[in-house]
């Protein structure tokens, strides 16, 4: 049997105890699909839930922290722990600021860390590593905060993702919002909408890519020496083959100022951080400690094991064919055993397609939940039928059930209101893909993975991040993560468990090859750090690549080439003191942000223009600003049949772009180009661009966001995040236009930015200002006589409700109570719309029945 084949005997009260005397069949589902009464009368789970209480992994008794702690810091047992002790000097105001975010003390390896020579004092740089959730960051924003508080310097803190920003910013807010004098927090990212620039700011929080344009500016009008502190989060993005460069050439142009300035580098996946350290001239910390212990375990063909290999429980298979598969039916058993116990799970898939599929079938299968939680989520789906896309299918019917899913097809509103949800706990269990490791903080108290990302296995970096989101600090005791593979996956997944963490290695070395290294030098150049041969000398000896490599001589060489290639291409030049120097192209190029290959793309897209701009409709204009990197792949056979359609003044600007309607047509007759060339690669390009373009083009026009997606068969959250960054990329390439000397073309661009950012035609542009009123409720509102805001503030709310209502994208088939309720929410956003109105008029926002409807003549 096999009870006596693990090394554990279930007692009558083990949950394990339900799992092994349970019958091997499962009961059959009603065909009506009404699961819920059926499943309330078994006192005993259908899945297994594995043995409690639960023993520490020996993974945790090999920790290399000297020290042994409570699941939460404990100042009562050391008051050094206490962030109010004088050895920290925070200041009163700081300390109310961490314990009003739920801090109120240290764990004991911050507090060491913290006590390393010169750190408080801002004398030290520092490199750390400490596991997902065991408190990372308070570290870092504690040296941060206390240097811009003692010396009124400027902090810059780099982040991956911008949800990490966004959520960072609203932290730190919060955090400082009561110490004097005041501390001014921003977010800078591609969408981001802020009206304070580096000089008025204290605390910039960044995106790399934001980051590096920031420094550059300030390089280039000295205020850099205003620059106290950086801080780096997820510092193993170094050897990110697509940003790393960025992040070391960030890095390396720090290290070559001549002032004082701490940088401060963190990260839960580095096995290198004394060499990270050695390069960023700082003391390094490594901690293995977690606050909350982690069990982990691997799942195949229904068996479960520990991390000793050792066989521990059995999921018993199902009949129905959708749980056929071993590797679904133990997902869904896992879920659902950790659902009847009251906690949360997180479910990673390889691919969108699956995040989808697996919350569909969860469905049939979470147990019921009481009538104020039910209630409760219905509130989620009319957030989500209220946003701008109206509800998705699938989440209108799994949210009620208490699943949802979570990836970067949605757009951002929703995977807010998604997030936000399960942070409440009303949705339990979240599918995600595995980009969601890195970019949300979304913990669960059982995690369960399935082993690749599309078709590849995960690498040990990305499987330690899914593994650190399980257990949830002051919520679970334990974390649980489920690995589950099919069995041919079996030994390649067991090798992975055991893989070390990789060398974070330089992404230069990479980088140099494909040519975008290249903006190591030009950027050093253009802002003036770096102009000799013998000071280029020493920026490249202060990179990651040069420290870590056993080949200076090729790197040298590298570096020759690649200011070879500069000078070829334009952007730098020969002085006449033997050194180099920016040309206009070169410092527009860094200027803006861009890279050395896009800055000539670029320039050469512009000069084009210029040559032939037409101005008959909006499409050349939309071209230009439509971004040059991040762009989806063609559907040749849709642009065909946008092109089939335009008029003679259509045609021009495709003929004005470069786009070749001959071989729009072989492409979708199946036809194949290689990015064998450069000529090649443009091509492809300028059609990627155009075809992008298309949907730009719908959007501006107030066409839904989700009409275009299913137009283009582009997942929505991509034409969402393009309509968000599209005024960032209209503004980098006005800054451009101004570095050279082309005015008259950054003022067209500047006159269209604001226009493409809320997605409307010249007429709507004053009625966008109110809050909720995008582009598609605002068409509705000018169509119903409100034009200006004027005639909004002259209304009253209950006449705004039936225009917001007939606004919804999608209509819900609601029942007569939850269809009031979709109202009461809608006439409180009516309600909010008219205030505003009045207060942007200039008249009293509070009495409601003071000014009667205004009819605007039609």
């Amino acid at each position: 049997m096999l009870i006596d084949s693990v090394d554990m005997q279930p007692s009558r009260k083990s949950p394990l105890g339900n799992v092994m005397n349970q019958p091997s069949k499962r009961p059959r589902i009603p065909s009506n699909g009404l699961v819920h009464t059926y499943r309330h009368v078994i006192k005993d789970p259908l899945y297994p839930t594995l043995p409690s209480p639960y023993r520490s992994p020996v993974i945790l008794a090999n920790a290399t922290t000297k020290h042994t702690q409570s699941p939460t810091p404990n100042a009562s047992c050391n008051d050094i722990l206490q962030l109010s002790h004088t050895k920290w000097d925070l200041g009163s105001n700081f300390v109310e600021g961490l314990k009003n975010c739920g801090i109120e003390a240290m764990y004991e390896w911050q507090a060491e860390c913290l006590s390393m020579a010169g750190l408080l004092e801002g004398e030290k740089n520092l490199v750390y590593t400490a596991p997902t959730s065991a408190g990372k960051s308070l570290v870092a924003e504690i040296l941060m905060i206390k240097r811009v508080m003692e010396t009124q310097m400027k902090a810059i803190v780099v982040l991956p993702y911008v949800a990490i920003v966004t959520e960072k910013v609203k932290f730190l807010k919060n955090v400082v919002k009561g110490i004097e004098p005041r501390i001014n927090v921003t977010g800078y990212h591609g969408g981001a909408k802020s009206s304070l620039g580096w000089k008025d700011t204290d605390i910039s929080v960044c995106t790399i890519e934001k980051a590096n344009l920031i420094l550059n500016a300030a390089l280039e009008d000295g205020s850099v020496k205003d620059l106290g502190v950086v801080v780096f989060d997820e510092l193993h993005m170094l050897e990110d083959d697509h940003r790393g460069y960025i992040l070391e050439v960030l890095a390396t142009k720090l290290l070559c100022l001549q002032q004082s300035l701490q940088i401060i580098g963190m990260s839960a996946t580095l096995s290198n951080a004394s060499e990270l350290g050695a390069w960023l001239q700082a003391c390094y910390y490594d901690s293995t400690y977690r606050p909350i212990p982690l069990q982990e375990y691997l799942v195949y063909e229904n068996e479960v094991y520990n991390e000793h290999d050792q066989l521990i429980a059995h999921i018993p298979r199902s009949e129905i064919k959708d749980l056929e598969d071993p590797v679904t039916n133990a997902v869904i058993s896992l879920v659902y055993g950790c659902v009847v116990e009251g906690y949360s799970a997180l479910v990673f898939c390889p691919t969108r397609d699956m995040t989808e599929r697996i919350t569909k079938l969860l469905g049939q299968f979470m147990p019921p939940a009481d009538e104020e939680v039910v209630e409760k989520r219905r509130d989620v789906i009319r957030d989500l039928a209220a946003s701008a896309t109206g509800l998705d299918r699938i989440l209108g019917k799994s949210i009620p059930l208490g699943v949802a899913f979570h990836h970067a097809g949605l757009t951002i509103e929703e995977r807010d209101i998604v997030a936000d949800a399960y942070d409440k706990g009303l949705v339990k269990v979240i599918c995600c893909t595995p980009t969601m490791a890195a970019g949300v903080n979304l913990p669960a108290r059982r995690v369960i993975i399935h082993p690749r990302i599309g078709r590849t296995l995960l690498t040990p970096a990305m499987l330690r991040q899914m593994r650190g989101r399980a257990g949830r600090k002051g919520k679970d005791t334990i974390g649980e993560s489920y690995l589950c593979c099919p069995k041919v996956d079996k030994d390649a997944v067991k090798e992975l468990l055991k893989a070390p963490m990789p060398r974070v290695r330089s992404s230069l070395a990479v980088g140099i090859q494909r040519q975008v290294s290249l903006l190591a030098l030009l950027e050093v150049i253009a802002t003036r750090l770096a102009t000799s041969l013998y000071s280029l000398g020493d920026y490249i000896q202060c990179t990651l690549l040069y420290h870590t490599s056993e080949n200076k001589a090729e790197i040298e060489a590298l570096v020759q080439s690649s200011l070879t290639s500069l000078v070829s291409s334009e952007l730098i030049r020969e002085n006449d003191t033997c050194g180099f120097e920016p040309t206009p192209m070169g410092i527009a190029t860094v200027a803006s942000g861009f890279g050395p290959e896009e800055g000539v793309f670029l320039h050469r897209e512009l000069n084009r223009a210029l040559r032939a701009f037409n101005l008959e409709t909006d499409m050349h204009i939309i071209y230009n600003f439509t971004p040059i990197y991040g762009l989806t792949e063609v559907n040749w056979k849709i642009l065909m049949k946008e092109i089939e359609v335009l008029d003679e003044s259509g045609l021009r600007t495709v003929t004005f772009i470069g786009v070749n309607p001959a071989l729009v047509n072989r492409m979708a007759r199946g036809e194949t180009l290689k990015e064998d060339s450069s000529e090649n690669t443009e091509k492809l390009r300028v059609h990627r661009r155009f075809f992008v373009s298309l949907m730009l083009r719908d959007l501006i026009n107030e066409i839904p966001i989700h009409y275009v997606a299913n137009k283009y068969e582009t997942p929505r959250g991509f034409v969402q995040q393009l309509a968000s960054t599209c005024k960032g990329f209209a503004s980098t390439t006005g800054t451009f236009c101004k570095k050279m000397g082309w005015s008259g073309l950054a003022v067209l661009l500047e006159h269209y930015a604001y226009r493409l950012d809320m997605g409307v035609r010249d007429d709507l542009m004053e009625l966008v200002k109110l809050p909720f009123v995008k582009s598609y409720t605002a068409r509705m509102i000018y169509n119903a006589g409100l034009r200006s805001i004027s005639a909004v503030a002259a209304a009253e709310a209950n006449n705004l409700i039936p225009i917001l209502e007939a606004a919804q994208p999608q209509r819900l088939r609601l029942k007569s109570d939850e269809g009031g309720k979709l109202r009461k929410r809608l006439q409180d956003r009516a309600e909010r719309i008219v205030k505003a109105a009045r207060r942007l008029h200039g008249v009293d926002p509070f009495p409601p029945n003071f000014y009667p409807l205004l009819k605007h003549p039609s």
